[in-house]
């Protein structure tokens, strides 16, 4: 992935997933979530998934978060009926926000990014 990009910024339903997934009061979810605002969309699925590549407009404006994994959030996806779905994945790479994955276990497939309150942790 390359960190200096000129890909369009990331849209608003992927800011509020992102944020819902990075919620906890840790030193790394808090540095992940300041990175939010830096991230453009480098890249997707090209299956009709909605997950996302990111890259950072600057990384030096922002630093490394302290991960200790490549997955640095997760949580359940659920349908409007409440019944999981799927799943959604955060990833970082050495420390930088990379990706964003959302996942189908089934047909058909999510094919929008989930609302947060579509979430289960």
């Amino acid at each position: 992935m390359n960190d200096s990009t000129t890909g369009d910024r990331l849209p608003a339903e992927a800011v509020a997933l992102l944020e819902a997934l990075l919620d906890a009061d840790t030193p790394a979810c808090r540095a992940l979530r300041a990175q939010i605002p830096h991230l453009r969309v480098t890249g997707g699925c090209p299956c009709p998934c909605p997950s996302l590549d990111f890259g950072m407009d600057a990384p030096e404006a922002v630093p490394a978060a302290p991960v200790g994994s490549r997955i640095v959030a997760e949580a359940t996806v659920l349908d409007a009926g409440g019944q999981p779905i799927g799943g959604a994945m955060v990833f970082a790479f050495e420390g930088r926000l990379s990706n964003l994955e959302v996942y189908s276990w089934d047909d058909p497939p999510i094919t929008r990014l989930p609302s947060p309150d579509r979430l289960l942790p």
